[in-house]
């Protein structure tokens, strides 16, 4: 039975990473032109959402060929970063299908959106969100700021394009220094740090959730109560 996202996400205020894939794998996003229209269709959902105040921020992003990471936190309830999901993909789904007279899903599945513990795991999803052309063999650590459709090269560099306009700086990256180079020098160590120490362990950062051993056990042990109680609930009560 698949989780409700409600129940998975339900800390009032979280991160989460963000993550779809193409459906049956497909290379379409390989075309700059459709990853510039997600960045759209989420530059349109960001304004719907954030109407009146920011329910959902995006930290850091990587469009792939045929995926697409998302670091995202999201503010008084799940429910928020749903609605944003609801009309960035509805949008896109759309809108691809019109261009291509085609009908039927764009993405493989469900998008999966894996509970952040921290800020030390922020920074470990945020690191290999951007990493992933390095590990798919397209660039290296050198040009990856050339890597456009990365957040990369806005927080190591300070580039700016049409895509970092979606971009809110996490607390831990203002928190690097007073100056905006003072924040790219420590950013760019830290991401080469980073890096180096996952050539020696492995983390799968696409579980439900994303956190220390302990911390996983205990919000497993959380999210089982949840749907007991919910199970409870929908049990009639015997009135005779």
């Amino acid at each position: 039975m698949r989780l409700s996202r409600s129940i998975q996400l339900h800390p009032e205020s979280a991160s989460t990473h963000l993550f779809w894939r193409a459906h049956n794998k497909e290379f379409y996003l390989n075309d700059p032109s459709i990853k510039k229209l997600y960045l759209d269709c989420c530059k349109w959902a960001s304004k719907k959402i954030n109407r009146k105040q920011s329910l959902v921020e995006i930290h850091s992003y990587c469009l792939m060929s045929n995926h697409v990471h998302l670091n995202t936190t999201y503010k008084q309830s799940s429910s928020h970063l749903s609605e944003w999901m609801r009309n960035c993909h509805g949008r896109f789904g759309a809108t691809y299908n019109r261009i291509h007279k085609r009908s039927g899903k764009v993405a493989e599945s469900r998008p999966k959106t894996s509970l952040i513990q921290d800020t030390t795991y922020e920074m470990r999803v945020h690191f290999y969100i951007e990493a992933n052309p390095i590990r798919a063999g397209i660039c290296k650590l050198e040009n990856l700021h050339l890597f456009r459709y990365s957040s990369y090269g806005y927080y190591a560099f300070g580039m700016r394009d049409e895509c970092t306009h979606l971009l809110t700086p996490p607390h831990w990256y203002l928190a690097l220094g007073t100056t905006n180079r003072e924040r790219q020098v420590k950013y760019r160590r830290l991401f080469a740090d980073y890096l180096q120490a996952s050539k020696q362990t492995t983390q799968n950062f696409l579980n439900l959730l994303v956190g220390s051993q302990t911390w996983q056990i205990e919000m497993a042990q959380k999210i089982r109560q949840i749907l007991m109680g919910l199970e409870k609930k929908s049990v009639p009560s015997d009135t005779t």
